[in-house]
């Protein structure tokens, strides 16, 4: 079975760190950039098969990077896994710009791979 690819953009090193080493554990292939910026190259680069990004951060923020992604044809399919601390107001937004879901931070790392593993299986069957 193929692994999937997941981009992780968070601009806090440590969670960065640690949803990298998480998801890599789990079987996943994972790639993680600082900022909306970096994940909108890595992209073009590197095609993931989810994002899993933080909405807050310096430069493009989360929000305008699922507004992005959402506005491209050929990116418009790709999930987006939204993940914040403050709350359901900015998941609300988050799910208003197009992300696939989103999970309040910090999160359990099984809830996290459960939130992408429903993320794919929406975006496959659509």
């Amino acid at each position: 079975m193929r692994r999937l690819k997941i981009l992780v953009v968070e601009d806090d090193d440590d969670l960065r760190a640690l949803y990298s080493y998480m998801l890599a554990a789990g079987g996943y292939k994972v790639k993680a950039v600082r900022n909306g910026l970096e994940a909108l190259a890595e992209i073009h680069v590197n095609r993931p098969d989810v994002i899993v990004t933080d909405i807050i951060m310096p430069g493009l923020s989360g929000l305008d990077l699922i507004v992005a992604v959402r506005s491209n044809d050929e990116l418009a399919d790709l999930p987006v896994v939204a993940i914040t601390s403050f709350g359901e107001r900015l998941r609300e937004e988050a799910r208003a710009a197009g992300a696939t879901d989103s999970i309040d931070k910090p999160t359990e790392i099984a809830r996290m791979r459960e939130v992408i593993e429903a993320a794919m299986s929406r975006s496959s069957s659509e």
